[in-house]
């Protein structure tokens, strides 16, 4: 299934949910509060729980805990508990396998998870009566090739980022989109966002914000030393190469700020929407306009009315 992201009722293939998965950060202060609440009410609707074991060190010993790809085969359902780098490690640990995934956010900001800690209960009694729906979201997918050869990949939910190395030279970069050459320039590196990554380093380096249905992929040239090299959004087939002529110091590729692969003059980056999607867990009051209303403080502060104003 291609597309930003698609939404629809659902429940995991197996039915209802006995099994849950934790997946989170220990350095959180909340963590064991919130692991709290899920065990308490997991215990309460006859729901069993386990937890990766990233996350040893205080949890109570009545709950497994299993290496990732074990717990991964052996629930129905994954709770992220951290911030928004937490829910991108655990979407990385998921792979292929298409476990359903709730983000409950311990962070700041928090854009992806947007379950906060003090609604986390009712939110999985929500879970466990079956009252969600599903989330599909796409990657970006990149191969790096050198002197013909495919020398590493990569895939992202976030964005794939072109950037400079140790020290701070230029690049110096070529674009092109489906075979057509948009030209070269010198610039910091480049973005490759998915919708979902839109409001990450995209919209940091002036890129738009992409409603996560849409099918698509964002092109955002970080600094770049030209007025015409300006973000772009493409349709989610067009098939992006980025090729760099002088790499200076050396450049980097990243996938979502976690796993770099160093680059070299000479290589020809391929982009594209990958068929590797990840499925979120949303509820009815989910809405991408909320979060982006609370969490970027869309539309600014309140003017005031009446005599005091």
């Amino acid at each position: 299934m291609s597309g930003g992201g698609q939404s629809g009722p659902g429940q995991p293939a197996g039915g209802r949910i006995e099994r849950v998965g934790l997946f989170g950060n220990p350095s959180k202060p909340d963590l064991l509060v919130a692991v709290k609440t899920i065990t308490e009410i997991c215990a309460a609707a006859g729901v069993s729980v386990m937890a990766s074991v990233d996350m040893d060190g205080g949890l109570s010993p009545s709950i497994p805990m299993l290496p990732n790809v074990e717990l991964i085969e052996n629930v129905d359902v994954v709770i992220a508990l951290g911030g928004d780098g937490t829910m991108l490690r655990a979407c990385r640990v998921l792979g292929l396998s298409g476990v359903p995934l709730l983000e409950v956010n311990l962070g700041s900001l928090g854009y992806l998870t947007d379950v906060p800690l003090e609604e986390l209960g009712d939110t999985l009694k929500l879970l466990l009566a079956g009252q969600f729906r599903i989330d599909t979201r796409s990657r970006v997918y990149c191969s790096v090739w050198r002197q013909g050869a495919k020398i590493a990949t990569a895939s992202a939910l976030n964005d794939l980022v072109v950037n400079m190395g140790p020290l701070p030279r230029a690049l110096d970069m070529e674009l092109q989109m489906n075979g057509d050459s948009l030209g070269r320039f010198l610039g910091d590196g480049i973005i490759v966002s998915t919708p979902t990554g839109s409001t990450a380093y995209n919209l940091s380096a002036g890129g738009p914000i992409c409603q996560s249905t849409v099918d698509c992929l964002l092109v955002a040239p970080i600094c770049p030393h030209s007025l015409g090299m300006r973000p772009l959004i493409v349709a989610g087939d067009t098939k992006i190469e980025l090729i760099l002529h002088q790499t200076g110091e050396g450049a980097v590729l990243t996938a979502d700020g976690q796993h770099t692969h160093v680059l070299a003059n000479g290589d020809r980056l391929s982009f594209k929407e990958a068929n590797r999607e990840v499925n979120l867990v949303k509820f009815p009051q989910s809405s991408f306009y909320r979060v982006m209303r609370h969490k970027l403080n869309w539309g600014g502060t309140q003017r005031r009315t009446g005599k005091d104003a």
